[in-house]
């Protein structure tokens, strides 16, 4: 009985050692990447479409929108109220004096940056 134990666990351990090779192995490894996934907002690739749209509407729009109190002083109503106004880039960048009462990560302050540099690509 112990001679036909040690000898299942043989031909089982051995067929386990066959059953992947390298190659196998290396083919069902998970994709690393989404196909036709989101992708990653870069200083690079940075646009109004990707990335400053929304933060301008998240940041700005609540006072500077359509419904805010100061749409007198600047009125955010998409890119080209963007572009028309050196101010933007001014208050949000130089003087950091905008947005009021929310701040602009680091990252957020670079992509907006880069966007400006790049004269504003929607």
């Amino acid at each position: 009985m112990k001679k036909q134990s040690s000898l299942v666990l043989l031909v089982a351990f051995t067929a386990l050692l066959f059953a992947c090779s390298k190659k196998q192995a290396e083919e069902i490894k998970p994709e690393t990447t989404v196909p036709n996934g989101p992708t990653v907002v870069t200083t690079a690739n940075v646009t109004y479409t990707n990335f400053v749209g929304a933060l301008l509407e998240t940041k700005c729009g609540r006072c500077h929108g359509p419904n805010g109190s100061l749409k007198s002083i600047w009125l955010f109503n998409g890119l080209a109220s963007v572009k028309s106004d050196a101010r933007v880039a001014n208050s949000i960048l130089v003087t950091k004096t905008m947005p009021k009462g929310s701040t602009l990560t680091t990252n957020e302050r670079d992509l907006l940056q880069a966007w400006f540099d790049k004269n504003m690509p929607e």
